[in-house]
């Protein structure tokens, strides 16, 4: 008899939810760590690693079993960055895009309106998991864009409590008018100008963003017939979109010959001029190294223009949350940038200011040796609150 009840309780633990023990998930680790729930929940789908596509559903059916318990995304969500960030490798890599099925899936069960959009959305500035389940919930909204219309949307985005969660809620909008229309760009770009001139270029890139991944046929994007390059979307949209149109291109479909030098980034884009040729440039230097400083030492080797440009591909949010003292270093390496110094102290400064909720400019640009690059770089932070277009 004993045996048998120890027996079933083995068989229950083995298939209670992940995340859910005996006391409601808050069970010693067990080698799990810290962050036993998240551990639980993801580790539970390694018996998949060598499946990619099963690894994907089983990871995307354990996180919202696990947000469905938890009841709030809000705070659990920059738990399990925390979780992913520790692991590292593809997981990593992969959580932004794969979040977005998390977030229309919790977004369709918990039935979540855009005036309770912000109870929902991670209070974080992580653009990984979170950003990626925030984009998720927008899509999910799908008809009631269509209802409250672009002015809504856009008051309701901004009412996010730092500039980088307005920003990626804008951004969100950009993949959820594609969901909404078909992956028709030129409905989403419509409403993405009707949002208003502050927010009508990084909409726009959220609806780039999801055509380049709609190419491969990712994320349950209806994929084009006709898959169009680069240098001919790009080229025929309004200027105000064209940076929008190039940032992500190369990152979700890498080009034939790796990018790697600077000799690459110039090659890649030969024989293109003027705002063209800075789209390319920053697409490019994004997919250099996701090492900002290596990716500034590829930029030091390029000419005026196209340094100035390049910069703006450099992925100052991978050093979100580290010490103040690394987010300077990153910054006063502009000063190898001698074509383009005052473009990188600049963009470096506005970037950081985003990621940083606002505390760069006062604590971050005022520990640059010169008065000159500290003035170049609070112009830039000060203006953190205009469209980004070029960020992630």
């Amino acid at each position: 008899m004993k045996l048998a009840l120890l027996a079933g309780a083995v068989l229950t633990a083995l298939w209670l939810p992940a995340g859910v023990g005996a006391n409601g998930g808050q069970d010693p680790s067990f080698g799990y760590g810290p962050l036993v729930r998240e551990a639980r929940a993801i580790r539970w789908c390694d018996g998949y690693n060598r499946r990619p596509a099963r690894h994907r559903v089983c990871l995307q059916d354990q996180l919202v079993r696990l947000l469905v318990q938890t009841h709030d995304p809000a705070r659990e969500l920059p738990r399990i960055d925390r979780y992913v960030h520790e692991q590292g490798g593809y997981l990593e890599s992969a959580c932004h895009v794969l979040m977005h099925g998390v977030g229309r899936r919790y977004g369709r069960i918990a039935h979540v309106t855009l005036g309770r959009l912000q109870q929902y959305l991670p209070r974080t500035n992580d653009p990984g998991c979170s950003a990626g389940f925030g984009h998720g919930l927008l899509m999910a909204l799908g008809p009631q864009l269509l209802q409250d219309g672009p002015k809504r949307a856009a008051a309701e985005c901004n009412r996010g409590a730092t500039r980088y969660q307005r920003y990626s809620c804008i951004h969100g909008l950009g993949h959820a008018y594609m969901r909404l229309y078909s992956e028709l760009l030129p409905l989403s770009l419509q409403s993405c100008r009707e949002l208003g001139r502050a927010n009508a270029a990084d909409c726009a890139q959220g609806a780039f963003h999801d055509y380049w991944i709609s190419l491969s046929g990712l994320d349950a994007t209806n994929r084009p017939e006709a898959a169009v390059s680069p240098r001919r979307l790009c080229g025929r949209q309004a200027a105000v979109f064209v940076r929008a149109c190039w940032f992500r291109a190369f990152l979700e479909r890498p080009p034939q010959h790796p990018i790697a030098t600077a000799a690459d980034v110039a090659s890649t884009c030969e024989g293109l001029s003027g705002l063209q040729r800075s789209g390319c440039v920053i697409a490019a230097a994004l997919v250099v190294s996701v090492d900002p400083f290596d990716q500034l030492a590829v930029c030091a080797r390029l000419g005026a223009a196209d340094a100035a440009s390049c910069v703006r591909g450099v992925r100052a949010q991978a050093v979100a949350g580290t010490p103040l003292a690394y987010q300077v270093r990153l910054v006063r390496q502009c000063v190898s940038i001698r074509t383009a110094r005052r473009a990188c102290y600049e963009w470096l400064g506005r970037a950081l200011n985003v990621v940083d909720d606002g505390r760069f400019a006062a604590t971050g640009c005022a520990r640059l040796r010169y008065a000159t690059t500290r003035a170049t770089c609070l112009a830039g932070a000060h203006a953190y609150e205009a469209p980004l277009e070029t960020f992630s």
